[in-house]
C-alpha cells in the first residue's frame, strides 16, 4: 500500500497536506493506465463545509480506496485466463435480474395492501397449528435477580409465588427498589431461552425447574439469587399462543400478498405478449411445448 501511495503522490507532484488543495487546479486527479480519476469524482465524496484538513483526509482515503481497486483490476487482467475474464454475459445477467427486480419492487409498493385485519391472522393461525409448536417454552413473567445476602430476598420469594393485585405491586416496588436487576415479561410472550440468558441459566435448567414449580422458580450462583414469578409457561413442544404469532403471521400474510402481485404481474404480462404477438414461438418449439 505504502508503494501505491508514493507512486501517486509522486506522479501528482503534490504534497499529502495540501492534497485536496491541488486537487482542485485540474480536472485529473490519479490515472493508472486508462483509469482516471476526476475531481468531479471527489467532489461527490466530499461533504461541503468541512475543513480543509478533514477534505484533504476524506480525499487520500478515497484515493487510495479507488488506486488499490485498479490495480486490482488490473493485477486480474494480466494473471486470469481468457476464459475467466469473459464476464459480459453474467453482467448481462445480473443487469436483467436488477432491474427486474426494481420493476418488481415499485410495482408492489404502488398496489400492496400492508393492512392484516385480527381475523386473517387468527384464520391463518388456526389453519397452521403445525408451524407454531415451541421449540423452547414461551414464557410470561417477571426476573429479579437479587444479591444473595440481600435482607429482602425472603420477601421476595414470597411475593412471587402471590397473585394478589397487591402482592404484584409491592413486588415491582421492592424490585425497582432492592433489585440488582428487574426484567418484565408479562404483557407479551417471550421465548424462554431469553430469560435463561437473563438469569444467566442454562435453557434446559429453566426447563427443568418449571416441570416442578408453576408459581415461582429460582437459579442461584455464588453472588445472586434470580427469582422468577411464573405468570403464564407454555412448554416445549406445544402449539404456542397466537398473541406470540402474531407478527409473524401478518409479515407472512402481507409476503404472500407480496408474491401474488409479482405472479399476477407475470402472467398479465406474458398473456399480453401472447394476445398482441410480442411473443413468437416457431411453430416447431410450439409443439415441442405442448
Amino acid at each position: 500500500m505504502n508503494r501505491i501511495v508514493c507512486i501517486i503522490i509522486s506522479a501528482l507532484s503534490i504534497c499529502s497536506c495540501t492534497l485536496y488543495e491541488n486537487f482542485t487546479k485540474g480536472d485529473k486527479v490519479a490515472q493508472i493506465g486508462r483509469a482516471v480519476l476526476y475531481k468531479t469524482d471527489l467532489e461527490k465524496v466530499i461533504p461541503k463545509g468541512i475543513s480543509s484538513q478533514d477534505s484533504a483526509s476524506l480525499a487520500q482515503q478515497y484515493i487510495y480506496s479507488w488506486a488499490t481497486k485498479q490495480l486490482m483490476l488490473q493485477k486480474a487482467e494480466e494473471q486470469l485466463p481468457k476464459t475467466d475474464k469473459d464476464v459480459a454475459g453474467l453482467l448481462e445477467d445480473y443487469r436483467t435480474q436488477l432491474l427486474v427486480f426494481r420493476y418488481e419492487n415499485k410495482f408492489v409498493e404502488e398496489r400492496l395492501d400492508t393492512t392484516v385485519t385480527g381475523r386473517e391472522i387468527e384464520e391463518y393461525y388456526n389453519a397452521h397449528q403445525g408451524s407454531f409448536v415451541g421449540k423452547n417454552g414461551v414464557f410470561k413473567g417477571r426476573l429479579v435477580k437479587m444479591q444473595n445476602s440481600s435482607p429482602n430476598l425472603q420477601v421476595m420469594r414470597r411475593l412471587a409465588k402471590s397473585r394478589e393485585i397487591e402482592d404484584l405491586e409491592a413486588l415491582e416496588q421492592l424490585a425497582f427498589n432492592s433489585a440488582y436487576k428487574y426484567s418484565h415479561y408479562e404483557e407479551a410472550w417471550v421465548d424462554l431461552n431469553v430469560v435463561a440468558k437473563e438469569s444467566g441459566a442454562t435453557l434446559a435448567q429453566l426447563q427443568q425447574l418449571l416441570e416442578k414449580e408453576r408459581l415461582a422458580i429460582e437459579y442461584k450462583d455464588s453472588v445472586y439469587t434470580n427469582v422468577i414469578q411464573v405468570l403464564d409457561y407454555v412448554e416445549p413442544g406445544v402449539v404456542t399462543p397466537l398473541e406470540y404469532n402474531a407478527e409473524k403471521i401478518r409479515e407472512i400474510i402481507i409476503s404472500r400478498r407480496k408474491q401474488e402481485l409479482i405472479s399476477n404481474l407475470q402472467r398479465d404480462i406474458l398473456n399480453d405478449a401472447l394476445n398482441n404477438n410480442k411473443l413468437k414461438i416457431t411453430e416447431e418449439n410450439e409443439k415441442n411445448s405442448h
